[in-house]
């Protein structure tokens, strides 16, 4: 098994959906569940998936990733500034779009200021506007991450992420520093089994939390436990 430690930085706004709603904002850990797909559509040969109709284009569904050839870690931020803004609003009806940096009409989107916007210009019945205020990660922000493979990765790999893949990474190697793990992959995808996942919490330097449970990290746990007990678990 190939371990190869990666240093990412990003070249374009990156506005990628760790929380939703009237403000969409980016947490800068990235998940591997979002990675997976950047690198396997790329890289590993991974089968493109298409939009779903009725449930399933609402409930996340990484169920394939399971069958992949590799495994990733999060990527954990190095240096990352989360203040890029977009405000967009959206007219369905005349398809009329306008975009803007302005801060201070994003607070009254995301209704922090003191002339917010009601929402119930959006929760009416008719919903025939949308209103979003997109907070996300600027260019020059740098991560790491952590692949295994059963083939050598690019050195030098290049991919997009984030909403309209607008976030362009270009990935050099680099030396091993603190390994992320995504509990909800763990758990949800690779099936670990409980005892193993309080062992893997045991060996961690400390555990995030967050209010989805994809956005639940074991940070720096101990890379020997991981290489002797974990990649054996996902990747058979």
């Amino acid at each position: 098994m190939i371990e190869q430690t990666f240093e990412a930085t990003l070249y374009a706004p990156l506005f990628y959906s760790s929380s939703e709603g009237r403000a969409i904002r980016t947490q800068s850990t990235l998940s591997a569940t979002a990675l997976m797909h950047s690198l396997g559509y790329r890289y590993f040969g991974m089968e493109k998936r298409y939009a779903e109709v009725g449930d399933e284009a609402i409930t996340p569904d990484y169920s394939h990733l399971e069958d992949a050839p590799f495994f990733v870690t999060d990527m954990r931020p190095v240096a990352v500034r989360t203040d890029e803004r977009t405000f967009r609003s959206t007219d369905y009806r005349s398809e009329r779009h306008f975009t803007t940096n302005d801060p201070d009409i994003a607070k009254q989107i995301a209704g922090t200021g003191a002339k917010s916007i009601p929402s119930i210009l959006e929760d009416s019945g008719a919903a025939y506007q949308t209103m979003r205020n997109y907070v996300g990660v600027a260019p020059g922000s740098t991560f790491e991450f952590t692949v295994w493979s059963e083939n050598e990765p690019p050195r030098r790999p290049f991919f997009r992420m984030g909403i309209k893949q607008t976030g362009e990474f270009r990935a050099k190697t680099s030396e091993l520093g603190t390994l992320v793990l995504n509990k909800y992959l763990l758990s949800e995808v690779y099936n670990l089994p409980d005892d193993l996942l309080a062992r893997l919490l045991e060996e961690s330097r400390s555990f995030e939390r967050g209010n989805d449970p994809r956005l639940q990290h074991f940070v720096g746990p101990d890379p020997d436990f991981v290489r002797d007990h974990v990649l054996s678990e996902v990747l058979e």
